[in-house]
């Protein structure tokens, strides 16, 4: 039963992305999603956990992960009562963080077969990516089914840049959840049939990666890689040779391609912009500590004079801008604790180069959305908490 909740929450979640929203204008349902499909499937594995699953002892983390999603629900359900009146997002990210809670803390989460759920994971996101393709080249961006309505989505014409985000909200959002990917088939790269498989897919996820335009993405892809090409060296066994001056002076001179690239796009120097966002963003929290409530994505804060934005372009600023600093903090907590156990179960280079590309993902666009969270969640356990406790068997 776990496994079937499990795949059947993959399925919904990659193939069809079935929101509840009191909105029907496009960037505003996805804003404020009461819930999922994906999230049903996930209340019936945490409610079959909770009477049939047997829970690990000893294990502190879970307990004080507990309590700050009861802290985190505590200050929501406060300032949703008294000021913000919208609890969808308190609803679907207690959904996505109690996951987390649930694969953490339970005997055997996965089912009997851990390892065939990854590779049925990663198969079905191979598969969901080449659909995505394919939608792309017949000349849609995005996809989402709200209310029960089919959303197909073009890009308009004239815009000043290609760009595809598929079942997701937005181009970053789509090239943060293919990194996670591109980071769980390298760290079970064993699990492959073949290396034509492996190299197949990554082929397919760096594909759709390009026509999400994000540059930030194959930056991330690059931390990954270089951590799981450090994890590989017996670093006791390593001495110093005349060759790798020249590896590292053709690392410099990718590097160096690869911004100047960037630049042609992006001032790098401020960021592209998020320095002058982030301080207004700061402003604008200071000035209205309780948060935008059902206002944000309708009112513009000043970035700079004669540049007004309508969010802060990052995932912990616009969490504090909508729902209240208490509940920005509870937010926060909760993701640090999660990055904080992540990195403590795998304490490999991969998990701390994946995390640092994730953190610049999460602090440069909004890029993570309540109903993108639970299998954002779900690879990352993959990746860091189940790879370690499969190899400590």
């Amino acid at each position: 039963m776990k496994t079937l909740c499990l795949k059947l929450f993959i399925i919904l979640s990659l193939f069809f992305p079935a929101v509840y929203s009191p909105f029907t204008e496009d960037y505003k349902a996805e804003y404020y999603v009461i819930f999922t499909l994906a999230y049903g499937a996930l209340l019936v594995y945490m409610g079959w956990q909770l009477f049939r699953g047997q829970r690990k002892r000893g294990d502190k983390f879970c307990l004080i992960y507990l309590a700050g999603i009861l802290l985190y629900n505590v200050l929501s359900l406060y300032m949703n009562a008294v000021y913000l009146h919208w609890y969808g997002e308190q609803i679907s990210n207690t959904i996505a963080f109690a996951f987390f809670l649930f694969l953490c803390w339970y005997e055997d989460s996965l089912g009997e077969q851990g390892g065939s759920l990854v590779m049925f994971l990663l198969r079905c996101a191979v598969i969901s990516n080449i659909l995505s393709i394919l939608y792309f080249f017949m000349g849609y961006v995005s996809y989402l089914i709200c209310n029960n309505q089919f959303w197909l989505i073009r890009l308009p014409e004239g815009y000043y840049e290609f760009r595809h985000h598929w079942i997701y909200s937005h181009k970053s959002d789509y090239a943060l959840m293919l990194t996670a990917f591109i980071a769980l088939a390298v760290r079970f790269r064993n699990l492959f049939r073949s290396r034509f498989t492996w190299c197949f897919s990554l082929a397919v996820f760096l594909a759709a990666l390009f026509l999400t335009h994000s540059w930030t993405g194959f930056g991330v892809v690059v931390l990954v890689l270089l951590g799981a090409w450090m994890d590989s060296i017996d670093w006791k066994k390593v001495r110093f040779r005349k060759i790798y001056l020249l590896w590292g002076a053709a690392a410099v001179m990718g590097g160096g391609i690869f911004l100047k690239l960037l630049m042609r796009e992006r001032n790098l120097f401020s960021l592209g912009g998020r320095l002058d966002i982030w301080r207004g963003a700061v402003r604008e929290i200071f000035e209205k500590p309780e948060g935008w409530g059902y206002w944000f994505g309708e009112v513009l804060f000043e970035a700079s004079p004669g540049w007004q934005v309508n969010n802060a372009h990052n995932v912990f600023l616009n969490v504090l801008l909508r729902f209240s600093v208490p509940v920005g903090l509870g937010f926060i907590l909760l993701f640090l604790l999660i990055i904080g156990y992540c990195l403590w179960k795998s304490r490999t280079w991969m998990a701390a180069g994946m995390w640092l590309g994730f953190l610049v993902f999460l602090n440069m666009d909004y890029c993570l959305l309540n109903y993108e969270m639970g299998m954002f969640l779900f690879v990352v356990y993959l990746g860091c908490v189940d790879y370690y406790e499969l190899h400590a068997k």
